[in-house]
């Protein structure tokens, strides 16, 4: 029978991937930057406009979102550095109840959907201490018992990094895959709690003029209340674009299974069966010979 070259099949075994702080930090924190997100774009509809600094002149703002109007047509634009691209039916301008109107984000993006400054901060600061103090704690329970080493990215992970990279775009076709987070799965997570967070926490805190007082160094350390303001914002989308990969890899990589080991804790190890092949009889004259040998074995030790 010709040899085939199929796959061998594959057997799950339940292991405990994920403790109940792990998980119950990780769902709030999912909803606390969902909210931020959300609401962070109403507070930026305030004064849809960002600089460099520490002024905050509209003629000379490097990003801003708006609306132009022509006799009856309205318009939303967005400029970057001076060029504007129009963004009608996205962004600067929302048909209301009483016709367009300008807005730089729509409502329902936003929280609340309603325009209201005062609502927007309630919402963020909020959720602001909820994501800290989630963060925090899942920090202080994680260290000690070695959880986050597990995704944190070594100078051996970067080496892998270009043959990960090349295995997802089906240029290799072996994973080089060690442990439970691949090199790339480890990239963007240390990226996240290196960079995206300690630096989207400092350049919120440097807005608020009440911390300025105690901390007059936080501004000066983005160059400028606005600097500050403008980078909070960069990095909020920094974060949505973490968490838009996040959700991709969990859908293509077995939701379920993901979904499980995040609620419950148990995770589905795949792992592949060996199947033996049993071996070919022996022909009789081949057992003949075998025969005839063990006799003449047996009457040499007998002599």
């Amino acid at each position: 029978m010709a040899e085939t070259s199929a796959k061998p099949p594959l057997a799950g075994r339940l292991v405990y991937r994920h403790n109940r702080i792990t998980r119950l930090t990780h769902w709030l924190s999912a909803l606390a930057l969902m909210i931020l997100f959300m609401s962070g774009l109403q507070i930026f509809n305030a004064h849809p406009y960002l600089y460099w600094g520490s002024t905050s002149d509209p003629d000379k703002a490097f990003f801003s979102i708006g609306a132009s109007q022509d006799d009856d047509d309205v318009r939303g634009f967005v400029d970057v550095y001076g060029r504007k691209i129009d963004t009608t039916g996205f962004l600067g301008v929302q048909q209301g109840v009483f016709g367009p109107q300008a807005r730089g984000f729509p409502s329902w993006l936003t929280v609340p959907g309603y325009y209201s400054l005062a609502a927007a901060r309630r919402w963020h600061f909020f959720f602001g201490w909820l994501f800290a103090i989630t963060g925090v704690l899942y920090l202080l329970y994680n260290l000690p018992a070695g959880h986050v080493r597990k995704f944190f990215l070594t100078p051996h992970d970067i080496n892998k990094v270009p043959a990960m990279a090349a295995y997802y775009l089906h240029a290799r076709r072996t994973s080089p895959q060690e442990g439970e987070y691949n090199p790339l799965q480890k990239m963007a997570y240390t990226g996240v709690f290196v960079i995206l967070a300690p630096l989207i926490l400092l350049s919120g805190m440097a807005m608020s003029p009440q911390l300025n007082i105690a901390f007059h160094w936080l501004p000066a350390l983005f160059g400028g209340r606005q600097s500050a303001r403008a980078i909070h914002f960069i990095l909020a989308f920094g974060f949505l674009f973490f968490a838009l990969g996040h959700v991709f890899m969990v859908l293509t990589q077995g939701f379920l299974n993901n979904m499980r080991s995040m609620t419950s804790g148990w995770y589905k190890e795949k792992i592949p069966v060996v199947i033996e092949t049993p071996r070919e009889a022996a022909s009789p004259r081949a057992a003949l010979v075998s025969s005839e040998q063990e006799a003449e074995k047996s009457n040499e030790a007998e002599s």
